[in-house]
């Protein structure tokens, strides 16, 4: 599959990349939530309002978001002109930094230092496009299909890892909760030194290229342009933003209800992430080959709504664990079905262009959502969760009502 024993070592420490960019981009979603809504933690003074607790949890998850927005397009722009391996080392170093600022945070109760870490992690976590690209620059076309398959099949597990380890680690009575962190940090201090030994830079500039990081916004631009491509992106907007209030407040619905700690939200999240990643690498394959992939889109977002909206009901903590399911197999085949349907629409000299519009997407939806259901978490438990399903339902209405399956360029 490689062109030779060097690049598949150089291989195996993008694989690596990859899937530590995950862990640590999946183990703060059970730290957070337990961390600033659990009232004997002193982020917050005693007579803080449940409403302010929220709004802060939505914005730390919300600036994470906008920074991976603007930090994605920004690191593919350094590795055309500088490499790969230069802005692999410096957006691992840099998220080193986060995370150590992040633990620091906690161990202090530092809401602004919190925002800090959130921001500096959140602008170097791009490392999937650059993996991508490094997987790209190593094997030739006919086996590049099966190299990325290998990418996000080993880096999907990372997914899975990352909630279950940051829910064990982060007990508030071992080094005040930072301890998943602290493990984030030594990973991705071990990963720079992995880099900076094994990878070796395949990458060779073009002396025609000429790119800019406003580039990737006049695509988006140019995207949207397009009647075909625009229905697909903005239902693909509309799913995101649906799935963020789940995928982001789920488990602080859980936590406001049933006051879980981290632990249990990591055993919850890491159950999550398995079903993702099963119905996403493996079950999705054998419906493909059976419907349409415009059905699989209107069943994932029509199932999804009503798992999501399933979530409401149960006043004990064990019809979840039936209930997660739902919501997430429709999530899953949505979303992988979304970015499938839009890459077969977009003309060769378009494929970039469309996917990245589609990763904007996503990224719109991360940093929306969070800033709408911070609030609405305050003053009903219920109400983002509600939200999320009505919007995921709209989704369904939208692409049945508006997409044909007709390419109109």
């Amino acid at each position: 599959m490689f062109r030779s024993p060097q690049h598949y070592r150089t291989f195996l420490t993008v694989l690596m990349t990859y899937t530590l960019d995950l862990v640590g981009f999946s183990i703060a979603f059970p730290v957070l939530a337990p961390l600033l809504l659990n009232p004997d933690l002193h982020f917050f003074s005693a007579d803080a309002i449940e409403t302010t607790r929220t709004t802060i949890l939505g914005l730390l998850f919300a600036v994470f978001g906008l920074a991976q927005f603007f930090g994605s397009p920004l690191a593919g722009v350094l590795a055309d002109h500088l490499g790969r391996y230069k802005v692999f080392l410096g957006s691992i170093a840099l998220s080193v930094i986060g995370y150590c600022i992040m633990a620091m945070s906690i161990y202090l109760n530092s809401l602004a230092w919190l925002f800090v870490g959130r921001i500096v992690t959140g602008l170097c976590s791009g490392n999937f496009s650059l993996a991508q690209s490094a997987t790209a620059d190593l094997t030739d076309e006919q086996h590049r299909s099966k190299a990325f398959g290998t990418l996000l099949s080993v880096g999907g597990l990372g997914f899975v890892i990352g909630p279950w380890i940051g829910g064990k680690l982060a007990n508030p009575d071992w080094l005040s909760g930072s301890g998943a962190f602290i493990f984030a940090a030594i990973a991705s201090l071990i990963n720079l030194l992995v880099v900076f030994f094994f990878y070796v830079e395949t990458w060779k500039r073009k002396t025609h290229e000429n790119h800019s990081i406003f580039n990737t916004f006049k695509d988006l631009r140019i995207v949207f342009h397009l009647k075909s491509l625009r229905i697909i992106l903005t239902a693909y907007l509309l799913f995101s933003i649906g799935w963020a209030f789940f995928l982001v407040f789920s488990p602080t619905f859980l936590v406001q209800k049933f006051t879980l700690g981290s632990d249990k939200i990591g055993d919850i999240y890491a159950y999550m992430a398995t079903i993702w990643f099963f119905v996403a690498m493996f079950l999705n394959k054998e419906l493909v080959s059976k419907f349409s992939l415009r059905n699989l889109i209107l069943a994932g977002c029509l199932i999804s709504s009503i798992g999501v909206a399933f979530f409401l009901s149960p006043h004990q903590l064990w019809p979840y664990w039936l209930i997660i399911p739902i919501a997430i197999t429709g999530g899953a085949l949505a979303w992988v079905n979304l970015g499938s349907i839009l890459s077969l629409k977009a003309s060769e000299d378009m494929q970039g262009r469309a996917l990245g519009a589609g990763g904007s997407m996503w990224s719109i939806g991360q940093i929306l959502a969070p800033i709408i259901a911070g609030p609405l978490a305050g003053w009903n438990v219920h109400y983002p969760l509600l939200l999320g399903s009505i919007i995921l339902l709209i989704s369904f209405v939208y692409f049945i009502c508006f997409y044909r399956g007709k390419i109109a360029h």
